[in-house]
Order: C-alpha cells, then sequence, then structure tokens
C-alpha cells in the first residue's frame, strides 16, 4: 500500500510517520514544505519526500500514484484579519484543492481528511465554527465531495478532538498547566469549566494504524469517525491529575481571563463507530497520558 501524508511534521505526523513505518508500511511518501525539518524528524526512516515548492510538486504527486492520501497539512490561526485569512484559504482550502485535482489523476483509492471537533459548537454535528480555522475546514468539504463524486475514491473523514502528549510548536492548553507547575507567579486561565475530550497523540497515531488496516472492508463511499476517548475532562479536572502526577502544584489563576463569545464549552467524541466498525477505543488513560507528556516536557 503506497501511502501519502501531507502535514508530516505538524503535532501529530511526527508521531505517526514513524509509528506506521515501526509497523511495517514501507512506501511512504511525505508532501512537505520544509525537507530540512522532515530530515530531522525522519532522519533513520526509508521515506520518499515530494516538496511542496517544487512548481511541479503535484505532477510528482501523480507519478507516485498513491492508494492513500493521509491530508494532515492545515494552517491554524486563531487572528482573524485580511493577512491570516489569506494564509488559511490558501492552506486550507486551496492547497487541498489542488491536491485533489492531482489525485483525480491517480487510482487513489482512499482519501483521509483531518477536521476538527471545533467545527460543530454546539455538538450533534451541525456546523458552527467557533473560528476561521474552523470554517474553512468546514467550506472545503464540498470541494471533497466533488472530487470524491468524480473519482470515485472513498472519503474518510476525522474528527480530531483535543489532542496533547508531546512538546508542540504552537503552545496547548497542557504546555500552559505545566508551564504554571511550582511557577514563581501566576499563570493566567479562564475559569476552566469547559469540558473537553483530551486523546493523546500516541492514541491518535494508533487510531490511523488501525483505520488503515480495516480499508478493505469500507464499501460506501464516505465516512466520518470522531476520535477521542469519548470521555471529558475540564481543564480544572486536567490541572487536578497533572499536579497529583507531577507532585508539584499548578500555580493558576482561574478566572483571569473571561471566556470567548464562542469558546467551546462541552465536546467529547461519540465513539460508537469506532467501536462497531474498527473495535478500537483509546487506551491511554488521562493520568498515563500526563505522566508521559511530563517526561517528554520536561
Amino acid at each position: 500500500m503506497k501511502v501519502l501524508i501531507t502535514g508530516a511534521t505538524g503535532f501529530v505526523g511526527k508521531t505517526l510517520v514513524p509509528y506506521l513505518c515501526s509497523r511495517g508500511y514501507s512506501d511512504i511518501c511525505l508532501l512537505i514544505r520544509n525537507k530540512e525539518k522532515a530530515d530531522r524528524l525522519f532522519n533513520e526512516l526509508t521515506l520518499s519526500y515530494i516538496n511542496k515548492n517544487d512548481s511541479n510538486w503535484n505532477e510528482q504527486v501523480i507519478g507516485y500514484q498513491p492508494d492513500v492520501v493521509i491530508h494532515m497539512a492545515t494552517l491554524f490561526n486563531g487572528r482573524c484579519d485580511a493577512e491570516n485569512a489569506q494564509k488559511i484559504i490558501q492552506t486550507n482550502v486551496l492547497f487541498t484543492t489542488l491536491l485533489l485535482e492531482a489525485l483525480s489523476h491517480t487510482s487513489c483509492r482512499y482519501f483521509i481528511n483531518i477536521g476538527t471537533f471545533t467545527e460543530f459548537l454546539y455538538g450533534n454535528e451541525q456546523y458552527f465554527a467557533n473560528n476561521l480555522y474552523s470554517a474553512s475546514k468546514t467550506a472545503v468539504r464540498p470541494i471533497i465531495q466533488f472530487y470524491q463524486t468524480q473519482s470515485q475514491w472513498k472519503w474518510i473523514n476525522l474528527i480530531v478532538y483535543s489532542p496533547y502528549g508531546r512538546k508542540n510548536e504552537q503552545k496547548k492548553v497542557f504546555d500552559y498547566l505545566a508551564d504554571a507547575l511550582d511557577a514563581p507567579t501566576p499563570v493566567s486561565f479562564s475559569e476552566g469549566l469547559q469540558v473537553l475530550d483530551f486523546i493523546h497523540v500516541d492514541d491518535i497515531a494508533d487510531f490511523f494504524y488501525n483505520l488503515l488496516n480495516h480499508l478493505d472492508q469500507f464499501n460506501q463511499p464516505y465516512y466520518q469517525f470522531h476520535l477521542g476517548t469519548g470521555t471529558g475532562h475540564s481543564l480544572r479536572e486536567v490541572a487536578q491529575v497533572m499536579e497529583k502526577v507531577s507532585g508539584k502544584t499548578i500555580n493558576a489563576n482561574w478566572g483571569a481571563f473571561p471566556y470567548r463569545q464562542f469558546d467551546t464549552m462541552y465536546a467529547v467524541a461519540p465513539i460508537a463507530k469506532n467501536l462497531e466498525l474498527l473495535e478500537w477505543k483509546s487506551r491511554i488513560s488521562l493520568e498515563e497520558g500526563i505522566k508521559i507528556y511530563l517526561e517528554e516536557h520536561e
């Protein structure tokens, strides 16, 4: 099986690629923007590369003829202004469209796309994005559907919940909580009562591996999975577990920041389809995941 992966040097990708290689996937091609970063992350792995900065990158995708595409490349930016709007649309909509156009000239059989729980602010899979990034992930869906109907490959959409587990170039709430451990001055947070589904990045990689191994049983043109643990925790509960695991105290100023207008206050993954179709469930508990996180964070 030939697997093309975009966004391989991102938060999930840098765990996923070695995970797949260690479990027998030997024909993996990465569509990347930064070759030096990829070499640094994956220098011990046997991989092929297509550089998005090459003018003929789309022709190289056609030449590779992937069986499966895992499309994780995305631009997240919470700021909404003209400059960032252009960057978000160029990456999340235009680049995705150009990739799909290239794939329409291949024998690709499965297109795995990454969405986000923040596309559904009020749950129930009713689209209501809480920022422009989330809106761009929703906006590209009709384009994916168009190419799917033209090319007849199967579209698998993954709604990812709140990932954590390793250091990230863009700080997440886990990083701020870790910064507050025995901090000399308080770190400011919201009230911390929002309940989210935190899933460890190793579990996310294992889900992808399990999904790839079950692709042949999918006979419908479209599937959507919600990738989370099925259990929610408030930020304050996460802080309590982190204190227990670390033996330190989080110096937090809860309530220093007001909730934003469209903050997600409850988002827990419905995982029935994961169990039914893939017989998969996350294995890493919050306590175990925080232990792994703190060991790597330190």
